[in-house]
């Protein structure tokens, strides 16, 4: 299949497109006429990173009126106490970044959004979320560690205000694409129901790359008090338990096409949460038992790696592409099924 020539979006390559264009007419959704074919930032008043300073996304928009939207979720990393928040290396991504066009340049120089290869992205507008809270998108507080640093993790309140501005921007979209790695898939999933609600009338689909909700062994109480985690309506069991948020979506999303693409034994997902030995067990219980939902499909092949986006033209799993496996979920491919090795 030509593919994922929007895919490749968060694939490789570099963006024939310049990027990193200040906007100034944040604060009003209908205003969001930002330059066609170029990434541009759009800092959004209110919305705060992990240091204090102003958040936003990036927005490739379409020439075309009326097109559909792709959101890509940044991922890369968490933290949640003294000792992960101070870590050095780093365990989470851009804690004490000072948000700007430049610093979106540099995070969509690997993407390329090529609009000329046909449908069903010919006509998408691109939506770059980037990750500067450390709570996988989906905090809602500000949190100061003992001898540590103050962090504002707002990631769910940034998000609500992302979707409050592209909502009302976009409204003719017929088709909303949802997706992220890593951290990003956790946060898009966590924030489904902002997008679904933001487009009522639209199909509203989730693509998580290397994001099982697989349980923490842990640190999840300690994730969960110090982010304030907004959790997706009708889950009274995600508190204290990670699998039910995928549950909890995938219950109230029965019309959305939700994917998962996952290496069996992700040794990045497993240091995070925990685990010292082999992953291959627990995904196969979240698969098996929890990917029983008709609209809930996985993508899985053997390995240790983490993310699979940038390789969706030479990942294979059970003699499929990968590639080809997205373009199913793209499309809404009725031959579109779980693959496994």
């Amino acid at each position: 299949m030509r593919c994922l020539a929007a895919l490749v979006v968060i694939a490789a390559c570099h963006s024939s497109n310049p990027a990193g264009t200040d906007s100034a007419l944040a604060a009003d959704a209908a205003v969001l006429n930002t330059t066609p074919n170029q990434w541009v930032w759009v800092p959004v008043p209110g919305t705060t990173c992990a240091n204090g300073t102003t958040a936003g996304f990036g927005l490739n928009r379409s020439s075309t009126p009326g097109g559909d939207v792709f959101v890509y979720f940044e991922g890369g990393g968490a933290c949640w106490d003294t000792a992960t928040c101070t870590a050095n290396p780093p365990v989470a991504v851009n804690l004490d970044v000072t948000y700007t066009a430049q610093q979106l340049a540099t995070d969509v120089a690997a993407l390329t959004v090529d609009r000329a290869v046909g449908p069903p992205l010919a006509t998408a507008n691109f939506v770059f979320i980037p990750y500067c809270t450390g709570d996988l998108h989906a905090g809602t507080t500000i949190t100061s560690y003992p001898g540590g640093p103050t962090l504002h993790h707002t990631g769910a309140t940034n998000t609500q205000a992302f979707v409050d501005l592209l909502g009302p921007a976009f409204p003719a979209a017929q088709v909303v694409w949802v997706t992220g790695s890593s951290a990003g898939g956790y946060g898009a999933t966590l924030d489904f129901h902002r997008f679904t609600d933001a487009w009522p009338n639209a199909n509203v689909d989730l693509l998580e790359d290397s994001s099982p909700f697989i349980p923490f062994l842990q640190g999840y109480d300690k994730l969960t008090t110090s982010w304030q985690i907004a959790f997706p309506p009708n889950c009274p069991s995600c508190a204290t338990n990670f699998t039910p948020v995928f549950d909890a979506v995938a219950a109230a999303h029965p019309t959305s096409r939700i994917a998962l693409m996952t290496w069996d034994d992700d040794q990045v997902v497993a240091a995070y949460f925990g685990y010292t030995t082999s992953l291959v067990p627990v995904q196969d219980d979240l698969i098996t038992n929890h990917f029983t939902h008709p609209n809930t499909k996985v993508f899985e092949a053997t390995g240790t790696s983490h993310t699979m986006f940038g390789q969706l033209s030479t990942v294979q799993s059970h003699g499929v592409k990968l590639s080809d496996w997205v373009t199913q979920w793209l499309v809404g491919d009725a031959a579109w099924a779980t693959v496994r090795p």
